[in-house]
């Protein structure tokens, strides 16, 4: 148990570092930058930023459940996940609440996780009949995760950046 545990120490740390790190760059981005959808199917990174809050907020209720109960049965959002960022208009929140909405909500998630109590780190979450993860998994795939989508970001700011440069060179 004390591996699990300070490996969750590390996690709740790269959560803080990353999240931190990135509010401080993506703060005073411009609007445009942040609406841009890349291609017409794409996440803007405000709905990226969406999502990502999503995934707090979810998380947040295993993390916290599963230190109550062995056994969680609880719906995975996954696979209607177009659908949240959709219904809660992300696109038309302001940047700076939307970040700060998402910094705060992962420094809980990496103080819940910091904290954790060890005697449940093997209490499963099913979200469906066939599939079963336990709590410490759910807790280092969120950084994962996070990663996964701070990478996204940072290729829709790239892509952002060489189309707003393109236009300007065109137009000069």
């Amino acid at each position: 148990m004390k591996e699990k545990a300070d490996k969750l120490v590390q996690v709740a740390r790269s959560i803080e570092q990353r999240v931190n790190a990135a509010v401080d760059r993506w703060r005073d981005l411009p609007e445009r930058s942040v609406r841009l959808r890349p291609s017409k199917h794409a996440w803007s990174v405000k709905e990226i930023t969406g999502h990502l809050i999503d995934s707090a907020s979810n998380n947040h209720q295993r993390f916290v459940r599963l230190q109550l109960l062995e056994n969680l049965t609880f719906p995975d959002y996954g696979q209607d996940n177009i659908h949240w960022v959709r219904i809660q208009n992300y696109q038309d929140r302001k940047w700076d609440e939307l970040l700060g909405l998402w910094r705060f909500y992962n420094l809980q998630l990496a103080y819940i996780i910091r904290s954790v109590d060890a005697s449940c780190l093997d209490h499963v979450w099913q979200p469906d009949a066939e599939n079963k993860v336990t709590l410490f998994d759910l807790m280092t795939d969120y950084l994962r995760h996070l990663e996964v989508h701070l990478d996204q970001i940072a290729d829709t700011l790239a892509a952002s950046n060489e189309r707003y440069y393109k236009r300007r060179t065109h137009s000069a």
